[in-house]
């Protein structure tokens, strides 16, 4: 991100390193100061200076399209990034078939710091952890519906059901029982649904190494953020003493 008078680099998650990100950083700086050496290179005196001054209004002129200085944090950015004709790539799906890309490949054999093989294998080292990882995780969340979530909710429902038709002998009013019930049964059969789904994906990753990560990043996320959004709806209709993890509230105000 651009801020006024410097750029700033986010930091990675807390299980990756630094080491990265600072050596793409360090090759594209060095990249840059030598080009800028080599055109400076046997000047003094008044021609020095007048060749920075006219690299420096160069350089402002030709790269200007990266300065930004309205929200980065909203879409606002991301269209005029496009409008620029800037890479916006923001999943790793997305952004780590550029590690291979011809001019970045390029770049690193320049400096010497990495081979090719050694670009291509760190490449293939990153694609094939986004693809485990994500393959835990869904298998995890399947996991999670099927044998604690789901039993959960249609237990709680049955509860409720009993209840409703305890009341109703009484002649007591029992709409809430009702309603909850009817609302989590609904929601019971997507979340089962979803979670049928995202087993049936799963059995369907392709075998390629970029084939399987695009996959995951097209199909298991969405699948997940499906079955997550019938879930949540049922936690919230669930008595917590029914639902088989800490809520929210356990885990934002209890010790």
């Amino acid at each position: 991100a651009f801020t006024g008078n410097k750029f700033e680099f986010r930091m990675p998650g807390s299980a990756l390193s630094v080491s990265e990100p600072n050596i793409v950083i360090n090759t594209a700086v060095a990249e840059v100061l030598g080009e800028f050496a080599d055109r400076l290179e046997g000047l003094s005196g008044k021609a020095l200076e007048a060749e920075i001054h006219l690299l420096l209004k160069e350089v402002l002129r030709d790269h200007r399209h990266i300065v930004f200085n309205g929200n980065g944090y909203t879409s606002e950015w991301v269209e005029e990034a496009h409008k620029r004709g800037l890479f916006d790539l923001p999943s790793c799906a997305e952004a780590f078939p550029r590690l291979i890309a011809e001019k970045n490949v390029e770049l690193f054999l320049k400096h010497g710091i990495y081979t090719k093989e050694e670009i291509e294998a760190r490449a293939e080292i990153h694609i094939e952890n986004y693809t485990t990882v994500l393959t835990i995780e869904a298998k995890t969340m399947a996991d999670m519906i099927r044998h604690q979530i789901l039993p959960a909710v249609s237990d709680y429902a049955d509860q409720l059901c009993q209840r409703a038709y305890h009341k109703d002998a009484m002649g007591v009013p029992h709409q809430y029982e009702t309603s909850t019930a009817m609302q989590i049964g609904t929601l019971t059969d997507a979340l089962q649904a979803d979670c049928a789904k995202l087993e049936a994906d799963l059995a369907a990753i392709p075998a390629g190494s970029i084939e399987a990560m695009n996959y995951c990043h097209e199909v298991l996320i969405p699948d997940m953020a499906e079955a997550r959004k019938a879930a949540d709806q049922l936690e919230t209709l669930t008595a917590s003493k029914s639902w088989p993890f800490p809520v929210y509230s356990d885990l934002l105000f209890y010790v």
